[in-house]
């Protein structure tokens, strides 16, 4: 532009003087100086204009001028990274939507039509890929109404019939605007497909207790009649007199197992229909007499496998009122547990005692001599299926502590790792 100026000046410097030669020579190479400058700048136009048209149409495969080509090539490289970073990220998106089990629908709110759907969707909703809603309109008008009439933000159980089954859906919708329009996207949930799952870990872990609890009574029941069995069979071989004493641990040991047998028969209708309130079957207890009912059960064996077993209670406990079942369920419980927690030591021994604190309070204590439980465990000792156990399920201690609370008790622990534990009921 100064050359151009500098010699439009020139010229008419030149023609002032009236040295036309000059002057006319001047004009002829202003003229050709002012072509070559227009054809420059309508080169770098139509490289920007194809520039443009390349970012458009997503195509950069043409070249452009030598004068501009660095230049455009740094910015192309840009918008090709651009590009793909982008088709990456969508394809990210793609194989996401296409792995979750929830379903998902975006389409444009104007003209209907369907710009993104998943593989789930057509499953929850046994349909095909479609393109536009409209497909919807014309089989499901239901269905159709209640995705249109989905207001941002609002959780909707849908009750749809789809293929002859009743089928509950859970739609969430949400809304953005982009420059190409405005969408809305809605997320599926099968909530049948979720209350089976829930329903199956639940009869699962149910399966889980019942069997834990049935064991629990039937393995000191078992060792208990073998123990009359070897009285029996001794009496039977051997042409051995019975005597008094032996009468009478037969007579108390088919005792016990019809009260265990009869504690086990009512746990199981306590727990038979979960969907009902569980109510107590509550009644006055001696203490002593519930006390000895689990020696008698228990003793044997703990002697098959050499523990010390002791009872303790004070003296004149009164009757409290309580589900005797229920209760000596939990103190078995609490009794085997000890069984396995002495099992290392030399000389295991457990005591099972009573007593009333000065509030009135009946307290029933488990102690054993047994490895313990470490601290940073005791928080965790109740939460349903935590166990210190390898083999153990972590279900006894919980639901002992659920039957508890039912009696509007608590259950306490002390523990100390090497030296033992002890459990107290507080009633």
């Amino acid at each position: 532009m100064l050359l151009f100026g500098a010699g439009c000046v020139g010229t008419a410097f030149l023609f002032f003087k009236e040295w036309y030669l000059f002057g006319i020579i001047a004009l002829i190479a202003l003229l050709l100086f002012f072509l070559f400058a227009f054809s420059r700048i309508m080169t770098g136009y139509d490289d920007l204009r194809d520039f443009s048209e390349a970012v458009q149409y997503h195509d950069f495969t043409g070249g452009y001028s030598k004068m501009n080509d660095l230049f455009l090539k740094n910015i192309k490289k840009i918008f090709l990274n651009l590009n793909i970073e982008k088709e990456t990220q969508q394809q990210y998106l793609k194989l996401i939507l296409e792995v979750v089990d929830t379903g998902i629908l975006t389409y444009d709110m104007e003209t209907q039509d369907i710009f993104l759907s998943n593989e789930a969707l057509q499953k929850i909703l046994q349909i095909p890929r479609i393109k536009n809603l409209h497909w919807i309109k014309s089989r499901n008008k239901e269905l159709y109404d209640s995705l249109v009439s989905l207001e941002k933000g609002n959780n909707t159980v849908l009750t749809l019939n789809i293929k002859n089954q009743i089928v509950k859906i859970l739609v969430n919708a949400s809304s953005f605007q982009t420059m190409d329009g405005k969408f809305k996207l809605i997320a599926f949930q099968n909530m049948n497909a979720t209350f089976e799952e829930v329903e199956a870990t639940a009869w699962k872990r149910l399966l889980s207790v019942m069997t834990h609890e049935i064991m629990n009574s039937i393995a000191p029941v078992s060792s208990l009649a073998d123990t009359i069995n070897h009285i029996i069979v001794d009496f039977k071989e051997k042409r051995k007199k019975l005597d008094v004493n032996d009468l009478e641990d037969i007579e108390t040991g088919i005792e016990t197992i019809k009260n265990r047998s009869d504690g086990l028969l009512q746990f199981a209708k306590t727990y038979r229909n979960l969907y009902k309130p569980i109510t107590l079957n509550l009644e006055w207890v001696d203490i002593d007499r519930l006390f000895r009912n689990i020696y008698r059960l228990m003793s044997p064996m703990l002697q098959q496998q050499e523990i010390d077993f002791e009872i303790i209670t004070e003296s004149k406990i009164p009757p409290f009122e309580m589900d005797s079942s229920l209760i000596e369920q939990v103190l078995i419980n609490l009794i085997l547990n000890a069984s396995d927690a002495v099992k290392s030591k030399d000389n295991p021994h457990i005591i099972l005692s009573a007593g009333v604190t000065s509030e009135s309070k009946l307290y029933m204590t488990v102690v054993d001599n047994g490895d313990g439980i470490p601290a940073e465990q005791i928080d965790n000792i109740f939460i349903p299926f935590f166990s210190t156990k390898k083999k153990g399920n972590g279900i006894g201690l919980s639901l002992s502590r659920q039957i508890v609370k039912l009696h509007k008790g608590t259950m306490q622990l002390q523990s100390k790792t090497g030296e033992g534990s002890a459990f107290t009921i507080l009633l």
